[in-house]
């Protein structure tokens, strides 16, 4: 008798879970079904929308904005910009030449690749190039003007920051004392 409802227990299941897969498979390829039209329509909706969506244009609120507060636009415009070659950049960047072992660069190289970024606009308080700045360091002499390239002065960094040598220094700081008189 054991036997007999054992069987036929796992019978009823072996039933029940088959009409529950087919009917839990139907279902899923309904779904799928309408899943992938309702997709296509939505794809085919946005395109159509993408082509006759019109210009936004400035609220009366943002306009009113922007005429109190004139530098609100620059205040929250991008800070960089990314520029590809043959594009007109507002930075223009000079890439130094690789060092010849036992030749140093001349100073008008330098002073672009590495000087000019703090001193054409006067960063941190650095003398600006061809400006009365320079005047009484020139006076203090070449070798204090030296020094001070090469071993840093105030905010300025140990040969500029970069990896020079001396004579390298020199050459920029004779370029600099040169444009500056």
């Amino acid at each position: 008798m054991k036997k007999i409802v054992t069987l036929s227990f796992a019978t009823l299941l072996a039933i029940f879970g088959m009409t529950t897969g087919q009917a839990s498979e139907a279902p899923a390829n309904a779904e799928a079904t309408n899943q992938a039209q309702a997709e296509t329509a939505v794809a085919e909706a946005s395109q159509a929308q993408a082509k006759k969506e019109p210009i936004v244009q400035d609220s009366a609120q943002v306009k009113k904005l922007i005429a109190m507060y004139p530098q609100l636009v620059a205040r929250i415009a991008p800070v960089g910009k990314v520029c590809f070659d043959g594009e007109e950049c507002d930075i223009n960047i000079t890439v130094l030449a690789p060092a010849v072992e036992g030749v140093a660069r001349p100073g008008d190289q330098l002073y672009k690749a590495i000087c000019a970024t703090c001193h054409d606009a006067g960063l941190v308080g650095a003398p600006k190039i061809g400006t009365s700045d320079w005047t009484a360091r020139i006076a203090k002499g070449k070798t204090t003007l030296y020094d001070h390239a090469i071993n840093g002065f105030n905010a300025m960094p140990a040969r500029g920051g970069a990896d020079i040598s001396d004579d390298e220094v020199k050459n920029a700081v004779d370029y600099i004392i040169t444009q500056s008189q």
